[in-house]
């Protein structure tokens, strides 16, 4: 548990560690020299599964990360924030995955979100899947995973990637292992105005795109940089204003599938299902913004089919459309 200047969480987040069902484990927290009394409240709490580190100077995340990679001698790491609460089953549940699944090297979990906002986040199971929509985001969370094959593949985070190196992290250990998730909620991500990820969005959204760019790389290592500049500000982020820019996405999904069948490296059926759901995506955003913007009515439901997108949509969609535009629900 890296930490740093995380002093109203940590006690809640170090609770949820201690309450695991899964008992046998050591929780090393590991402080980034803390100036918020981050140190102090950790240093109070008395459990002898708890072994807390106060570094000299600030390492910074990554190397804060890869400094506890560097010392952990158990089978399995887990790794979780000191701002988040994992739920008392998380470590049960990934363990007994990966002690039934030898070729899994990684297994995560779903999350909720809660505070600025509310949602929750499944990401797919199959590690067929997993490696197909980390072409789009980093898709491992509150992961448990094997040290030995970190130590033999000399993988580390890297902290010219921060402050996405969970992403570039994950993206590397696709070349040695497969990656599989839990597909139920195993921890509640707290998103406050301090963190990493919101007051350094900007930089978060380039670090990302290097990766899918890296991604991207893998999938046809001749791809052009007008292809990869459309993936990434156009494609990947499922950004549509008409019909014309769908049907360009929807070419662009050939030709994605198209390079994978040259290089096999991703599944083929889980590309194209992750990519399907990319399309789909980009148009119920489109469909939202442009006829239901003002909210959900009978008129605005009329002009949307008048449009001629309907037959374009899964009928989940459509129902939930119809319905909330009988119902007059708001946008």
């Amino acid at each position: 548990m890296p930490t740093y200047n995380v002093a109203p969480y940590i006690e809640e987040a170090i609770a949820s560690v201690l309450r695991q069902t899964c008992r046998d484990f050591e929780l090393l927290v590991l402080d980034d020299c803390s100036t918020d009394g981050t140190w102090e409240q950790v240093c109070q709490m008395s459990d002898p599964r708890i072994h807390a580190i106060r570094h000299e100077r600030n390492l910074g995340l990554a190397d804060n990360l890869n400094w506890g990679l560097d010392h952990i001698e158990t089978e399995y790491v887990a790794r979780m924030d000191g701002d988040d609460i994992a739920e008392p089953d998380w470590l049960e549940r990934e363990v007994a995955f990966l002690d039934r699944h030898p070729d899994a090297g990684v297994c995560g979990g779903g999350f909720r979100v809660f505070g600025l906002r509310n949602y929750t986040v499944l990401f797919p199971h199959k590690a067929e899947a997993v490696a197909a929509n980390m072409l789009f985001e980093c898709s491992v969370t509150v992961p448990v995973f094997r040290r030995s094959l970190f130590r033999q593949q000399g993988l580390h985070y890297r902290s010219d990637a921060f402050p996405a190196e969970d992403y570039r992290f994950w993206a590397d250990c696709l070349l040695h292992t497969r990656i599989y998730n839990i597909t139920r909620v195993l921890f509640h991500y707290r998103m406050h105005g301090s963190q990493i990820s919101t007051s350094l969005r900007d930089r978060q959204q380039r670090q990302s795109d290097a990766v899918r760019r890296l991604m991207l790389q893998r999938l046809n290592a001749d791809i052009s940089e007008t292809d990869t500049a459309y993936f990434l500000e156009r494609y990947a982020r499922g950004i549509i204003s008409d019909k014309d820019d769908y049907r360009q996405m929807r070419r662009f999904t050939r030709r994605l599938l198209q390079m994978n069948r040259e290089s096999r490296y991703f599944n083929t059926t889980a590309l194209r299902r992750r990519c399907r759901k990319q399309e789909v995506q980009a148009l119920y955003r489109h469909i939202t913004e442009t006829y239901f913007d003002d909210g959900y009515s009978i008129k605005n439901y009329l002009h949307y089919a008048a449009g001629g997108c309907a037959w374009r949509t899964t009928f989940r969609y459509e129902l939930k459309f119809w319905a909330k535009s009988l119902l007059h629900r708001t946008a």
